[in-house]
């Protein structure tokens, strides 16, 4: 059975000389392995089309051993990546969260477009590396089954407040004043959000695709913005990823 896709390749092991298997991030299917044969070849039909960070029309057969490609078209190639190793090591963390997070035999075209939008400013860069990461990781987590509750305080329903409470673990927000009169509240994980904060987190969350990576806020929000969207998903998927200690290892502050 053949089946025609659109994928980006965010992983491969090779297999042989000339051969490997592919990780690919796909519209209809969502996660899916496929073996490549001959991708690895110097001037192989499929060579670039199958490379790292190639974003192509895949056509692949599909039996009771898994996916075999055979035949790519390449739509676009975030290559580039490759020459900034701080953006690379977000790419890969990236890849680690999608792989982690995404399902297969499941549609994903929508995560699938904006994590091509994601791989496309970490190749041009005309954003801060850290507000990128920040936006991907709350807005992917978002959409693939954690949806903070941010439109109200739990408490009283109050839209806005001067500070509303994140409690990222519970994915919830309270007003400052509703959160003082809840003592058990204090022992847990907050984050203290000024407005543009509370705006920033709801556009991320539920905006439009279209529109991430449209909007800049300050170097100090965007500092806050950052260690908020990390802790959101470390605390959700209650696991850490060896690809972020490395990226944070070598990550320049600015």
């Amino acid at each position: 059975m053949l089946i025609t896709l659109k994928g980006l390749v965010i992983g491969q092991r090779i297999i042989g000389e000339n051969s490997c298997f592919l990780d690919l991030f796909t519209d209809k299917l969502g996660m899916i392995e496929v073996m490549a044969h001959g991708a690895k070849k110097i001037g192989g039909k499929n060579s670039g089309a199958a490379s790292l960070f190639s974003y192509a029309t895949f056509c692949v057969s599909r039996s009771s051993k898994g996916y075999t490609l055979n035949s790519a078209e390449p739509i676009c190639s975030f290559y580039n990546i490759s020459a900034d190793i701080e953006a690379l090591s977000l790419a890969a963390y990236f890849a680690d969260i999608i792989k982690y997070c995404a399902t297969s035999e499941e549609e994903h075209e929508d995560l699938l477009r904006f994590t091509c939008m994601t791989y496309f400013q970490l190749e041009k860069q005309k954003l801060p590396l850290r507000f990128i990461k920040a936006i991907f990781e709350f807005r992917f987590l978002s959409r693939i089954g954690f949806m903070p509750d941010l439109r109200v305080c739990r408490e009283c329903i109050a839209y806005k407040n001067e500070t509303m409470m994140f409690l990222p673990v519970e994915g919830i927000i309270y007003c400052s004043d509703c959160f003082e009169e809840h003592s058990e509240l204090v022992e847990k994980n907050v984050f203290a959000l000024n407005p543009t904060l509370l705006h920033t987190l709801r556009y991320v969350a539920y905006s439009e695709t279209d529109k991430m990576y449209r909007f800049r806020i300050s170097k100090e929000n965007e500092k806050l913005f950052s260690a908020i969207a990390e802790f959101y998903l470390l605390a959700q998927l209650n696991r850490s990823f060896p690809t972020l200690d490395y990226y944070k290892n070598i990550a320049i502050e600015t």
